[in-house]
């Protein structure tokens, strides 16, 4: 009887709270990284070889999960609508993640704040290409030539809305309304065989597509649409160089479901600053002109893609691209 008695006196002063268990450290299983995109493109390749070294990092596997369609935004709304909990992310392109949602005539989520960002993983700047045939040899003699033939020569885009795409009617813009024609196409494989053979006159890409053919003689970089001249083509100017004052890039980043935690959105970004200091990494991403970006925060890529954001929409206003 005195033991029931001591007991429930213990209860009342709360001295039989429930054992304390310590919270498990995050990550404590694998993660799942999304790519909003189908095997085997450039998105694709860069996402796995960034998840051995994100997960060696994290100290758990980094399970890459394919979910291609509607131009990256089926996987990118899948993530967005995912449970914040860190465990769901998203390796992000720009058409994704930015452009794609900014051209629906009703946006599915907005490319700042519909997300968590993480981190800026690597950086390549634009480049425009012609094909040799066409006769030209710089971005102002290419202009020239447009001028000079309204309405004749065409370019490709490797979709509507995409950053390439955009890209070029930035070009258009700015170099005083080109009457050029648009040739969208699904992809910068069906893009880039019609620039090889002539369909095409240019096209603006990424340096991953335009970089083999130009090494070849196959098609020719004529402008790099960058801060400053690319080191694998050294010999190219920027368009800034050529009169034209347009930066332009291509910046695959980490993100994850909006509201997930900041001390999990925090080791994740150093997770992946240390996946993207590796030398095999840098090795992989050197040959193509991506920089790999090595000191990444949350508030930077936050930053980084709201810059994008107020970069892009201005000129999808401008050029009057909607999408149902």
């Amino acid at each position: 009887m005195k033991k029931r008695q001591i007991l429930r006196a213990a209860a009342g002063l709360g001295l039989l709270a429930a054992p304390a268990y310590a919270q498990a450290p995050f990550p404590s299983s694998s993660i799942r990284m999304v790519v909003a995109f189908p095997p085997g493109g450039n998105t694709d390749i860069f996402a796995r070889l960034f998840a051995e070294p994100f997960g060696r990092a994290l100290g758990q596997s980094v399970v890459v999960d394919n979910r291609g369609g509607a131009g990256g935004l089926i996987g990118s709304g899948e993530v967005h609508r995912a449970r914040p909990d860190g465990y769901t992310l998203i390796f992000q392109s720009p058409t994704a993640g930015i452009t794609g949602p900014l051209t629906r005539r009703v946006p599915p989520f907005d490319p700042v704040t519909g997300f968590s960002h993480i981190s800026i993983l690597g950086i390549t700047p634009l480049a425009l290409a012609v094909n040799p045939r066409l006769g030209v040899n710089s971005l102002a003699e290419l202009i020239a030539i447009i001028r000079a033939q309204p309405g004749r020569l065409s370019y490709g885009s490797s979709g509507i809305g995409g950053a390439p795409h955009l890209s070029t009617e930035l070009l258009r813009m700015r170099a005083g309304n080109l009457d050029v024609v648009h040739v969208p196409y699904r992809g910068s494989g069906p893009l880039t065989q019609d620039l090889l053979s002539g369909t095409i006159s240019f096209a603006v890409d990424a340096f991953t597509t335009l970089l083999p053919q130009h090494r070849e003689g196959k098609l020719r970089i004529i402008s790099v649409f960058g801060e400053q001249r690319a080191a694998v083509v050294p010999e190219v100017p920027t368009a800034r160089e050529s009169g034209f004052d347009i930066v332009t890039r291509i910046a695959n980043y980490l993100a994850a479901p909006p509201g997930t935690p900041p001390d999990r959105l925090e080791r994740l970004a150093a997770a992946a600053r240390a996946a993207m200091s590796t030398p095999e990494i840098a090795r992989a991403l050197e040959d193509i002109a991506f920089v790999p970006v090595t000191d990444s925060t949350p508030e930077r890529a936050t930053r980084f893609i709201a810059e994008e954001a107020a970069l892009w929409a201005p000129v999808i206003r401008a050029a009057n691209i909607e999408i149902e």
